[in-house]
């Protein structure tokens, strides 16, 4: 069993409860679950960062540099108007999760599916891993980062699937931890390796140059708290990033003076110049 699991037990349920328990909180949470498995989701902008995710079938590549480069281009026309005072705390964000789940539907929605229960299981966090991308001034401090993590099922019944989305936080030094993205629906199934799910962030503008940490919070779709999260306590790969955002990464180009050559300089240069002339005319005029 994962130490990074918050071992909260869920119930499987019928796949006609399970199916019309997903599209009713998909549609109150904002999220699309008809782009679950799709490879690769349409950049998001919040406040001021600017994502992309993709859930992956096979082992991420370590050559991103396609994606990020088209990633920092939809960033610059997304953030041209973006509001970055408007930044949402994990707690604001457990609050709108909460509200989505405790409508009259999805109550009697998910009674039905715990009436149909056939198997306990719980999830966990297997890994996460984070890449730097950006550092255009070279001070060490990026702006451009990605967040691959692996989620799993762990149940004693087989294999078993569920929809789950997740919540990504950055706490800047220590600080409350900032909601900066939510992935789409997706499905893990059991503890399979081929459901990593990657999200590519550019910071864009914002953020101060400072260490920030992440957490992740995933949720089972249709409940109202997170089933499992993982965080810098947890796993050093996660804690102190270094990132800046876009409009402090910026390139100074210095500037070269060129200084004239002028007064003493030119005018021995000038002397000499006639000097020669003149003892040519000599060496001239004897001949």
């Amino acid at each position: 069993m994962n130490p990074y699991s918050n071992y909260i037990s869920k119930a499987t349920s019928l796949s006609h409860v399970k199916l019309g328990l997903s599209l009713c909180v998909a549609c109150a949470m904002g999220l699309s679950s008809a782009d679950a498995n799709s490879e690769e989701v349409t950049a998001i902008q919040v406040n001021g960062a600017v994502s992309q995710a993709r859930l992956l079938d096979a082992p991420v590549s370590d050559n991103n540099e396609t994606q990020v480069a088209a990633l920092h281009q939809q960033a610059m026309l997304l953030t041209a108007t973006a509001d970055t005072h408007l930044k949402m705390t994990r707690e604001q964000r457990m609050v709108v999760h909460q509200k989505a789940a405790a409508t009259q539907e999805n109550q009697q929605l998910r009674a039905l599916a715990q009436q149909n229960q056939v198997i306990y299981y719980d999830f966990s966090f297997y890994d996460a891993q984070t890449r730097l991308y950006e550092d255009y001034d070279y001070d060490g401090f990026y702006q451009t980062f990605s967040v691959t993590f692996d989620a799993d099922i762990n149940s004693s019944g087989g294999e078993v699937q569920a929809d789950v989305f997740a919540e990504l936080y950055l706490s800047q030094n220590g600080g409350p931890w900032i909601h900066y993205y939510s992935t789409d629906v997706f499905t893990l199934n059991a503890d399979s390796s081929f459901d990593d799910y990657e999200v590519l962030t550019t910071l864009a503008n914002g953020y101060q140059t400072d260490h920030y940490d992440v957490l992740i919070d995933l949720y089972e779709l249709g409940y109202a708290d997170p089933v499992a999260t993982i965080s810098s306590d947890d796993l050093d790969s996660l804690y102190a990033l270094p990132l800046e955002s876009g409009d402090r990464d910026t390139v100074y180009v210095e500037e070269v003076y060129v200084e004239d050559v002028h007064g003493g300089a030119l005018s021995w240069l000038m002397v000499s110049l006639f000097g020669a002339l003149a003892c040519c005319r000599r060496l001239m005029n004897k001949k």
